[in-house]
């Protein structure tokens, strides 16, 4: 089994962000993004640019028209959703990436990752759009510490009980924290504490499996990610049941519950 020290060793030893996505992050920190020097320092990356538009030109946002430029991007997706779009992009140039202790393959978790941040994008723009800046971008990323159980898994010799205990269970923190003592969320807060992300995004990524403990002005945020990530999860992606589980949750919290199934049934049938 892994230990706490060996993940955390794991995570002090990657590199850095690529430094095109640093000088990104420096700007978001900016009480006022100037949209030129974002779409200038986005340009400037190529494998980065290619990345975002090859996201932005996704079905699952049925654009009539391809997106050609960042700056075209930026206008029609806002600065928190590209935020997530750099954020998902440097990540997955810098992880190594291997799902199939998951029993998923990369594609599909890719696929996973990209659905989430659509529905959150989608559905939460009609319950409070400032929040949406927040959640747009974390909801890319909230999946991320299975990059990094995965991998300890593979060096491993326990990966087949890993998958075997994966198959007979629908609470995948339980199988991740017999494993490795964390479940997938805290091993993202201390990824994202390592590569200097805001406070914000710590915390929620702490608490994302304890929201009783979480500090209240983070509890919003959890809620929401929680209902995403049951409606999209790496063993029901939009399936029926997935979408009836989720649609309780946002009767739970009080909200629409029409506005949230449209979304939800919108994606699925594409």
């Amino acid at each position: 089994m892994s230990s706490f020290e060996s993940l955390v060793g794991y995570i002090n030893n990657l590199p850095p962000l690529p430094e095109s996505v640093q000088k990104i992050q420096a700007l978001y920190s900016q009480d006022d993004l100037e949209v030129s020097k974002l779409v200038k320092l986005i340009e400037s990356d190529p494998i980065l640019t290619a990345d975002i538009l090859a996201r932005v030109n996704s079905p699952l946002y049925s654009f009539s028209k391809n997106i050609v430029s960042i700056n075209q991007a930026v206008t029609l997706f806002g600065l928190a959703t590209i935020r997530g779009f750099v954020l998902s992009s440097a990540m997955n140039q810098t992880l190594e990436l291997d799902m199939r202790p998951y029993n998923i393959s990369n594609d599909e978790f890719s696929k996973v990752c990209n659905l989430q941040s659509a529905l959150m994008f989608q559905w939460y723009m009609s319950v409070d759009i400032e929040h949406v800046k927040f959640l747009a971008p974390i909801a890319f990323l909230m999946e991320v510490g299975k990059v990094i159980i995965s991998t300890e898994v593979n060096h491993s010799a326990y990966t087949k009980l890993f998958q075997d205990e994966l198959k007979q269970t629908e609470r995948v923190q339980d199988v991740e924290g017999m494993f490795t003592d964390m479940t997938s969320a805290k091993i993202g807060a201390l990824l994202f504490e390592h590569w200097y992300f805001d406070e914000s995004f710590i915390v929620t990524m702490q608490y994302l499996d304890d929201i009783e403990n979480a500090p209240e002005h983070v509890k919003v945020y959890i809620n929401a990610l929680n209902v995403v990530r049951t409606a999209v999860s790496i063993n029901d992606q939009l399936t029926d049941s997935s979408i009836e589980a989720a649609r309780q949750m946002v009767k739970e919290l009080g909200l629409n519950e029409e506005r949230f199934i449209k979304t939800a049934m919108r994606l699925q049938e594409k």
